[in-house]
């Protein structure tokens, strides 16, 4: 799911990336709370020239708008198709916007809007996100989480939880494990459920509405014992562009600390392996082509024996291609030992074949600093 969530942030920044005008207001559709972001990214003589994006407080839902600025007013619609289902007509007014809100139906109602004020809605969980996005900062204000019901693995309790604005389902540990697990992992896992709460909030397209479902998310328990948490999470999602896509994410907890590891943290093909990934990216990569790629697709195809495709067009499923699959895997701790998918684009996603290795097979090249054994 994380390779999901960064080509659909990647989205988001190259369309940001040629604005040369951002507002973000907040204010009233006749009584109702809204909040509205504007992207000028055009001269008056271009159209369209702006996009929009805003959501009620009631509903935290990203709507898609489009339309023009000329001068200090802005006509910004949302369109499904050829139908247009609302309509925006702002004037500025100093740095306030005041106008009408129009619907298909015939409804009119006015509008007033102001510059948002972001100290009103710090928050200390904002590292759980991969990018700053001020709309979010606001949403997590308004999130009301619910326990619906436990059920257990391994005889332990798992208790899940809802959001009252869409439909994104999630766990935390229950009342049978000890206080130092659930006030350290649940932590952790709040942070999660958050992240998946706020992307699909944010899950918007030019022809829908946004229903608080258009990602959805399934989680299965892959591994426990007394000191790890093992699950994954498979989403299904559209938010826009040409195509639905899927991913796996896959996790591995500490239950003493609620430390979240990564696959390096666990497996070190070499001394050079590093974990900070985001400030030493370089040496990340390097250490992926240079050891960790041959060395998993090594231990791999030992039994699998891949043979190149005679085929050589692009879109061959080439499994020996180790500068593009192998680096960049989905990796699933379980039971019986470690699952490895390399990764393919999504025009290749047929192409896709996970593979168990036994734990006895890694015990090798465990981490040095990972202090638990791989069983």
């Amino acid at each position: 799911m994380k390779k999901i969530i960064l080509c659909f942030l990647l989205f988001k920044c190259v369309f940001a990336f040629c604005k040369n005008e951002e507002l973000y207001l907040e204010g009233t559709i006749a009584k109702s709370k809204i909040y509205l972001s504007i992207y000028v990214y055009g001269s008056d003589a271009e159209v369209p020239n702006t996009n929009a994006v805003y959501f009620y407080q009631n509903s935290l839902k990203d709507i898609n708008l489009e339309g023009t600025k000329r001068n200090d007013i802005f006509t910004l619609i949302v369109k499904h198709g050829d139908t247009i289902h609302e309509k925006f007509i702002l004037k500025k007014v100093g740095t306030n916007f005041e106008g009408t809100w129009n619907n298909a139906q015939g409804k009119s109602f006015p509008v007033k809007l102001s510059p948002i004020d972001f100290t009103n809605y710090k928050s200390t969980l904002t590292d759980v996100y991969y990018i700053d996005e001020k709309f979010d900062l606001i949403k997590l204000k308004f999130l009301e989480f619910k326990k619906e019901k436990t059920t257990f693995y391994k005889n332990k309790a798992i208790d899940w939880y809802s959001e009252k604005h869409c439909n994104v389902p999630f766990f935390r540990l229950g009342n049978n494990f000890t206080p130092n697990n659930k006030n350290k992992v649940n932590a952790v896992l709040e942070k999660i459920h958050i992240k998946n709460v706020i992307w699909q909030l944010d899950c918007s397209t030019d022809n829908n509405y946004n229903t608080g479902g258009g990602i959805s998310f399934e989680t299965d328990f892959t591994f426990l014992n007394n000191n790890l948490l093992g699950f994954k999470i498979f989403s299904d999602y559209y938010c826009g562009g040409a195509y639905p896509d899927t991913g796996t994410n896959g996790y591995l907890i500490d239950l003493n600390t609620g430390k979240n590891y990564e696959i390096d943290h666990i497996i070190a093909f070499d001394k050079s392996v590093t974990t900070e990934k985001e400030s030493n990216f370089d040496s990340w990569v390097k250490y992926r082509q240079k050891y960790f790629a041959p060395k998993l697709y090594a231990i791999i195809n030992n039994e699998q024996h891949f043979v190149k495709p005679k085929d050589t067009d692009e879109d061959s499923c080439d499994m020996t291609n180790l500068d593009i699959w192998w680096g960049d895997e989905t990796w699933i701790y379980t039971e019986k030992g470690i699952e490895f998918t390399p990764s393919f684009p999504h025009a290749m996603r047929a192409c896709e074949e996970t593979f168990l290795v036994p734990f006895e097979k890694l015990k090798k090249y465990k981490n040095p600093k990972f202090k638990y054994n791989l069983n």
